[in-house]
Formats: C-alpha cells, structure tokens, sequence
C-alpha cells in the first residue's frame, strides 16, 4: 500500500533538514513525500528545492494557513495511508513500516498513533506521550481530550473521505475536529513504540496562551458538533457553516479549561490583566462562587502596582522551586 506523507512548512528553514531527512530515510519503501511551503518569507522554499530525492514533491502556494494547506496537500497525494508529520519534527526511521503494517493486519482500524517524545523548546522539558487508551471507545475518550498528537498519525484515504475530510473553520484543532468525526467510522490503534519526536517552538500554539485560548473554544466546537451528530445525524456546521460557532452552546467543560488558562497567563506570560479577561470569559461560559472568587481576587491584586509586583515576584519564585524539582526528577532519573 502507497503511504503519502504530508508536511506544511511556513517559515521554518531552520528547522527543515534535519526534520526532512527523517522522511527521505524511513525503511517503508513504497513512499511519496508531499511538502507544502505556505508563502514563507524566510528562506524555507529555497531550502526544500534544494532537496533532489525523487519521492518528494514541493507545492509552493501564497499563504493561506495550515488547514488549507494541509487540505491542499491530501488532494494532491495519491497514497491509500496518509501520514502526517509537523514541520521540524522527527519521524523515526521504522515509524511508517510500523503504522503501515498495523493498518493491513488489522482492517477495522482506520487511525494509528504511536508513542511521542515532545520536547519544549520554550522550557526545555521533555515528556511522553500515549494517550490513546484501546480498551476504550475512541470517541468517548475524545470527547474529554485529544487522543494524539498531529504529526504521529496516520489514517486511511477511504476513511478521511468518508467524514469529509479537514474543515477550513478550524484554524485550529483540524486534527482533532477530524478524529472525533472518524471516531463515529472505524476504530483507532497505536503503535506502542517510541517512533515520533515532536516539539515545542516558541511560536507554536501550546507556547501561546492566546492561540490556546482559540484553540479551546474551536475543541468545544468540535466537541458540540459531534454530540449534535449523535442526535441529530447533522452537525452546527452543516446547518451554519463559517456562522457555527455563534450558535454553540455555553459550556461548563469550556469554562473549566479557560481556568487553566488563566493560571497560565498568570504561570507563564506574568500576565494578570490577560488572566482577569479569561477568567470573566470563564464566568460568561459558566457562573460559579469559584470564578467569581478568582475574578476577584484577580482584580484585587492588578489593580494596584505595588500588589501586582509583590504577586509577580511571588510567581517566579514559585517557578523557581517548581524548575528546580523538575531537574532534581531529570537527574534522579
């Protein structure tokens, strides 16, 4: 079975090399490696057309985000498997024999994972990654939170047609919109092998807590869409299309996720004026004496200077003591 690997790059040429030659150098022979670069500025598509090996195919188009570019890149491969693979990160050299190889012996299984080491770039902490759990219902897992990571995966043609396919809505989570509709077709599996590296970079989503806090009203999107289907057969976007998520319903689960939020803006950004806005966009989504306190408290330490100084301080040396433990575990370890 031909496997296509797809690949979207937008202003990464100095992750490129070593991220393209983990494909050029996977054992599965029958292989074809599309590379979208998205009207990058830097000198990314100058670096890809450097690259001579006859399974590689550049497409070079004016930026158009990665939801189109990556729905660009499926129309354009010609594989029965696709896999995914996010720019800069590493495929390990067995990672699609391994997948490849899961999907022919077993037909009921449409989607395959496999384990993922995630390096932080902006922290420099390491962790794994396998979440899928296979004695549980896909979807039912999905519905708390996603069960892979995007670039380890790969899916069959037949099934991504079948749902049809990525949504231009999702700016964010395309891949997470995509598994909750597959969920309701076939089964997921993962290769329980280390066979992905994936990182962490300072402009990436998980790194922003502005881009996080789009990327969880999309999930909440993606999660209402699917329960809708179950109803119903149809889903928010069918009905409403780019106007779906002005007719989502207000979530406590959503409401739940944008604490966390705050707490990050305040952990990670030192940004209590961006915490105080999350935590009343928490109350909007669900009112509770929790939020109403923390929103309080919020306000009462931002706005005098003297407080917020003292509670930032405070913050970095909590930091302080939670980095320190973390290299205490690395070393025992």
């Amino acid at each position: 079975m031909k496997v296509s690997v797809l690949t979207v790059y937008y202003n990464r040429g100095d992750q490129l090399d070593e991220s393209i030659r983990s494909l050029v150098s996977q054992t599965y022979e029958d292989l074809e490696i599309i590379i979208v670069d998205d009207g990058s500025t830097d000198d990314t598509l100058e670096r890809l057309q450097q690259w001579t090996d006859p399974r590689i195919r550049v497409i070079s188009h004016s930026n158009r985000g990665f939801t189109r570019s990556i729905i660009k890149a499926v129309a354009e491969s010609t594989g029965d498997l696709i896999a995914i693979h996010g720019s800069g990160d590493i495929s390990y050299p067995e990672r699609i024999e391994e997948q490849a190889a899961l999907l022919k012996a077993r037909p009921e299984v449409g989607v395959v994972g496999c384990v993922v080491e995630n390096r932080n770039i902006v922290t420099g902490e390491t962790a794994m990654f396998h979440k899928l759990k296979e004695e549980e219902r896909p979807l039912t897992q999905l519905l708390r939170n996603n069960v892979y990571t995007h670039g380890e995966v790969m899916f069959r043609r037949s099934v991504y047609d079948k749902v049809g396919g990525y949504r231009e809505i999702f700016k964010f989570t395309q891949d997470y919109d995509l598994w909750l509709r597959m969920a309701m077709v076939t089964e997921f599996a993962s290769v329980d092998r280390l066979l992905y590296r994936r990182y962490t970079l300072p402009d990436g989503v998980s790194a922003s807590v502005d881009k996080m806090m789009v990327q969880q009203y999309l999930a909440e999107l993606g999660r209402q869409c699917i329960e809708m289907r179950m109803d119903t057969g149809r889903d928010l976007i069918d009905q409403y299309g780019a106007h779906s998520l002005f007719f989502r319903k207000r979530s406590k689960r959503l409401a739940g996720l944008l604490y966390g939020l705050a707490k990050a803006a305040i952990i990670q950004d030192r940004d209590l004026t961006k915490a105080r806005k999350l935590l009343q966009l928490a109350l909007d989504e669900h009112d509770s004496f929790k939020g109403r306190l923390l929103l309080a408290g919020a306000d009462f330490i931002d706005r005098r200077e003297g407080r917020r100084e003292r509670a930032l301080r405070w913050i970095d040396q909590l930091r302080a003591v939670k980095a320190r433990r973390r290299r205490a575990l690395q070393a025992a370890r």
